[in-house]
């Protein structure tokens, strides 16, 4: 019995693949949606709203997996190339200060993600529990 409970808290290989899969296209398909913000001339302050995908992305992702640093480095990791491209470009006053702010609260909301699953890890385990039942 014990080789069961300890087989089913590992997680196994296609979750881990899952996991890191859904984090880099995760990454990847929000920057570009926050690059697609951009390009079609939305507001610098409506584009910081952009913090709430990445942490809603970053919570989910770390609720399903317990190696939660892991997959915030992979969902950085995804938006890294295309948050490195805005932050070449610059505002009306020739400044790059705004771009950096937008790409630096993609990257605010998923620390934001972590903290949230930091703070309420007994939700996850009250939620499995009535499942079970």
């Amino acid at each position: 019995m014990k080789k069961t409970e300890s087989t089913n808290s590992r997680p196994r290989g296609w979750q881990k693949a899952a996991v890191i899969l859904l984090a880099l296209i995760g990454g990847l398909v929000l920057s570009f949606l926050g690059f697609g913000l951009l390009w079609s001339g939305i507001a610098w302050h409506v584009q910081m709203i952009m913090v709430i995908p990445f942490l809603m992305l970053s919570y989910a992702l770390c609720r399903w997996d317990k190696r939660a640093v892991d997959s915030c480095i992979l969902i950085a990791s995804g938006a890294a190339p295309i948050a490195l491209l805005m932050t070449q470009f610059r505002d009306t006053q020739g400044s790059h200060l705004m771009s950096v702010l937008v790409t630096l609260s993609w990257f605010i909301g998923i620390i934001s993600g972590y903290y949230c699953n930091k703070m309420y890890p007994e939700s996850s385990k009250s939620e499995q529990n009535e499942t079970l039942s």
